[in-house]
């Protein structure tokens, strides 16, 4: 099977890249369009004001390039200019540091944002996120040096593992919708998966959670962007969502079908 990669950490994330090396040893035919530097937070943006700059990425064992864009530019230039053609069963963004959960958060991903692109390009497309230990990632723009948790790269390979597996199944698939699949800490390789919907977490009057009424908070002379990734165990969320099921320590997979918003 075929599969193109991209994420919005950059194509120098070693969660990115451990997933590429699992597919490669799977002997998937494997290509890798992500962006040169992260660009987290930016949604479903293309590039309009600047050209973009592409260059090949050497040891991933496969055909790979760092991209000076957006995750939806490495996408559209994926499908349009570099695969040649080489249309991929399935789309994988990811694996993202930080869960990508409820209505107003997944469409400010860019790991969101790459996914549906390829959704448009009518291939089903994953957006994969790794839930960030308590404390550890309290915000995700501090830069903590995630490499150095060793539970938390216990839990990355085994949702590489679990990525590899989902791939397979939803690449045979024909639908052009997005898998958006969130993580929990600690994951294993025994964690069960449960379908989910998204949370409904609002801002203003009648929010449902009013969980978090301001995305900044000030930083000198500037408001910096500072949502925690923590899960707030103070909320109690509703059954059957993504939030939900992670709180309780299993996989939340929700569907995305963008044909439904038409």
């Amino acid at each position: 099977m075929r599969v193109l990669l991209t994420n919005d950490d950059s194509i120098h994330s070693a969660a990115l890249q451990r997933l590429v090396r699992a597919l490669v040893t799977e002997h998937w035919e494997v290509y890798v369009a992500a962006p040169d530097s992260e660009k987290s937070g930016v949604g479903c943006g293309c590039s309009l004001t600047k050209g973009i700059r592409i260059e090949t990425f050497e040891g991933l064992d496969c055909p790979a390039w760092a991209i000076g864009g957006t995750p939806l530019d490495c996408v559209n230039l994926a499908f349009s200019h570099l695969l040649e053609g080489k249309i991929p069963d399935v789309v994988i963004s990811g694996i993202n540091w930080g869960v990508n959960t409820s209505i107003p958060m997944i469409f400010c991903s860019g790991t969101v944002g790459g996914a549906i692109e390829g959704a448009t390009f009518g291939v089903p497309s994953i957006a994969v996120s790794q839930c960030l230990p308590g404390q550890e990632g309290r915000y995700i723009q501090k830069k903590i040096n995630f490499l150095a948790h060793e539970g938390l790269m216990r839990s990355i390979d085994a949702a590489v593992e679990r990525t590899v597996l989902y791939a397979e199944e939803i690449g045979k698939t024909s639908e052009n919708v997005v898998h958006n699949i969130n993580f929990p800490y600690p994951m294993t390789s025994q964690t069960e998966k449960e379908m989910t919907r998204l949370s409904n977490i609002m801002h203003g009057k009648g929010a449902l959670y009013p969980l978090h009424g301001s995305l900044y908070e000030k930083e000198g002379e500037e408001y910096v962007f500072a949502v925690e990734q923590d899960l707030d165990t103070s909320i109690t969320p509703l059954p059957g969502t993504d939030i939900d099921a992670l709180m309780r320590g299993k996989v939340s997979h929700t569907v995305v079908d963008l044909r439904r918003l038409c």
